[in-house]
């Protein structure tokens, strides 16, 4: 009798933890299929750093994208750019907002950004600040168009 309690007992676990594994996964879906505004803007962003990868060449560590306020952030971190001159990250720079712009048109996430901002940094390690090297800005136009930005 005692080993009839056992098998009852580890029935009984088996089925609570598939019950818990079913629930998890239902609540696995439900996250999936209506992500917050933080994990959609997230996963919008990543997608932008892919298409900058792409687009330009880069090694996928050297490209990380940010927005804070209303400037979305390209940072080129310790990429081969920063030993060359200004022009020369112009041209790149010039490469990457239109990726940037066709990404974020229309996408309601994204309508309070004024400014694409392409900065080249040097970082010796993860943790400590980062040294500018140089800053490209582009700014929206009363069109809508991200333009070159001179001062």
């Amino acid at each position: 009798m005692d080993e009839h309690l056992g098998k009852s007992e580890a029935n009984m676990r088996r089925q609570r933890l598939l019950t818990a594994g079913a629930a998890a996964l239902l609540l696995l879906m439900q996250i999936l299929q209506n992500p917050t505004k933080a994990q959609t803007r997230d996963i919008l962003l990543q997608g932008i750093r892919a298409s900058i990868v792409q687009a330009i060449g880069a090694e996928a560590a050297t490209v990380e994208v940010s927005i804070t306020g209303s400037v979305l952030t390209i940072a080129r971190v310790n990429s081969d750019m920063n030993k060359t001159g200004h022009g020369t990250r112009d041209g790149e720079a010039s490469r990457i907002a239109p990726v940037v712009s066709k990404a974020i048109a229309d996408r309601p996430e994204f309508k309070n950004i004024h400014t694409i901002r392409v900065l080249y940094l040097n970082r010796s390690k993860p943790s400590d600040p980062a040294k500018v090297i140089d800053t490209v800005d582009f700014r929206k136009d009363p069109s809508g168009a991200f333009v070159f930005h001179t001062t």
